[in-house]
């Protein structure tokens, strides 16, 4: 029998139990019933339906799973309450919560957060690509997505700060082939990109010629000549907008709009009247956090707080 890094088994292992119980031939291990279902394939609020899980993946997804209720089912009644899909940070830095991947996962499970991307450049900045290791490894083991983005500026700002180690274009090569790396993260060097910097341009090779996504970070309101220089060097995502224009320009270079509210950010407010006034594809519009203090997850929330 073969488990992933989170104890679960495979999909391809336990589809023959996930098939029966969706049939009424086996029981489910739990089923949740009396809620309203969002569902975000078809974007209804489904009241009534139902769901039946198996060996901790969902089996069936339904109005009615009475047929997959046996005698050690347990049933959970969910009296109204809306079931969701695990949320997602989209961009974020565990550093800033001045935990460790274990101990950030262990914080926000409770607040709903099953998948977090995150950019590990601050240890990066301490201890390089060893650094980025550790965060990486301690990532997998968790039993959420901890999906990583290797560090792409170490330092962000060259000339303007010293760093303990620095990250170079064979390091994100190395990375790239680590099993939990997605992707290259924020590209903070943003005048660099638009200047044609080799080396920031290598990293952003290494990491589209293993076909994985580069990170944004435009950090600039000129909206001009440089921004769409810095959109032609390839990067998926921003997430340093903060109005709606911002927004609506990054959406509009084929960029995904990543809108924040953190400890330091709150940027969804003055973003979000893109989808909410101007009509455009909400499918173009990320949430994440981008920095997020211990005491703001404490007191506050997580991504529960971005969506409230």
């Amino acid at each position: 029998m073969r488990k992933n890094s989170t104890g679960f088994q495979t999909w391809a292992e336990v589809a023959p139990r996930l098939v029966a119980v969706a049939a009424g031939r086996a029981a489910a291990d739990m089923v949740i019933r009396g809620g309203k279902l969002v569902n975000v394939h078809s974007r209804e609020v489904l009241d009534g339906w139902e769901v039946a899980i198996a060996a901790g993946r969902f089996a069936y997804v339904g109005p009615d799973a009475s047929h997959c209720i046996g005698d050690g089912t347990e049933v959970v009644e969910a009296e109204g309450r809306y079931l969701i899909p695990g949320l997602c940070d989209a961009h974020m830095h565990i550093e800033s919560g001045m935990l460790t991947p274990a101990e950030f996962a262990r914080a926000v499970i409770g607040h709903g957060t099953t998948s977090m991307f995150v950019d590990p450049h601050e240890i990066a900045n301490v201890l390089g690509l060893e650094g980025v290791r550790l965060m990486h490894d301690e990532a997998l083991l968790q039993p959420v997505n901890i999906f990583t983005q290797m560090p792409s500026c170490a330092p962000s700002a060259p000339g303007l700060e010293t760093t303990g180690r620095e990250i170079t274009p064979e390091d994100v090569v190395e990375a790239m082939g680590w099993p939990g790396i997605v992707g290259l993260g924020e590209m903070m060097n943003f005048p660099g990109v638009v200047a044609g910097d080799a080396k920031m341009l290598a990293e952003i090779a290494a990491t589209q010629n293993v076909g994985k996504t580069v990170g944004g970070h435009y950090a600039s309101p000129d909206l001009g000549p440089a921004f769409h220089a810095y959109a032609a060097g390839g990067p998926a995502d921003d997430h340093e907008g903060t109005c709606e224009a911002d927004a609506v320009a990054r959406v509009r270079q084929g960029m995904k709009s990543m809108m924040r509210l953190g400890s330091a950010w709150y940027d969804v407010e003055s973003q979000i009247t893109a989808v909410t006034e101007k009509g455009l594809d909400p499918r173009g519009f990320i949430l994440c956090t981008d920095d997020c203090h211990s005491g703001t997850l404490v007191n506050d929330g997580h991504m529960n707080r971005v969506v409230r």
